[in-house]
């Protein structure tokens, strides 16, 4: 999965080209990207208090639906294929951190326990978030693993010796 071309539109957007990013955005949403079908469905949710300002477009709650559930159908596609980072951006989806999306934790935990096994070693940062307030040993050892491979993004006082 490559998010290069969706973080290209939050550069334009970034840099006060908000039309030229929605075209972008478009464009690979058209194309079948994922996260481009997830955020284009969201946008059509709404498009108030986002940052940095995205260019306005009609509510259109069918539309978002529609966007966001191909969104989600390619996520598994990808996850199927053994993309760590699919999986992870599922587990994401589940959990309504890309955008209101039915909630499922038990579908997110499995998704971030495969994208950590598939090799996507930021799932253990995650996973110790998903984890900490609800298991102890299983967020320690997340925060722990995050650290042993050089990718942890999360500071957690408790767990540092």
């Amino acid at each position: 999965m490559c998010l290069k071309r969706d973080l290209d539109v939050t550069a334009l957007e970034r840099e006060g080209r908000p039309a030229e990013a929605h075209q972008l955005l478009t464009k690979l949403a058209a194309e079948g990207d994922a996260m481009a079908l997830i955020e284009l469905g969201s946008r059509h949710i709404t498009t108030t208090g986002r940052w940095p300002p995205v260019l306005p477009i009609e509510p259109n709650a069918d539309v978002a639906a529609s966007l966001i559930e191909k969104g989600r159908v390619a996520l598994e596609s990808l996850a199927a294929q053994g993309d760590g980072e699919a999986m992870r951006m599922l587990a994401y989806l589940f959990m309504g951190k890309l955008c209101a999306y039915t909630r499922d934790e038990a579908k997110a935990e499995q998704c971030l326990l495969d994208a950590f096994a598939a090799g996507c070693h930021f799932a253990a940062n995650d996973l110790h978030m998903f984890y900490v307030d609800k298991d102890e040993s299983k967020a320690r050892f997340y925060y722990d693993e995050a650290s042993r491979l050089g990718c942890k993004a999360v500071y957690y006082k408790p767990f540092e010796a």
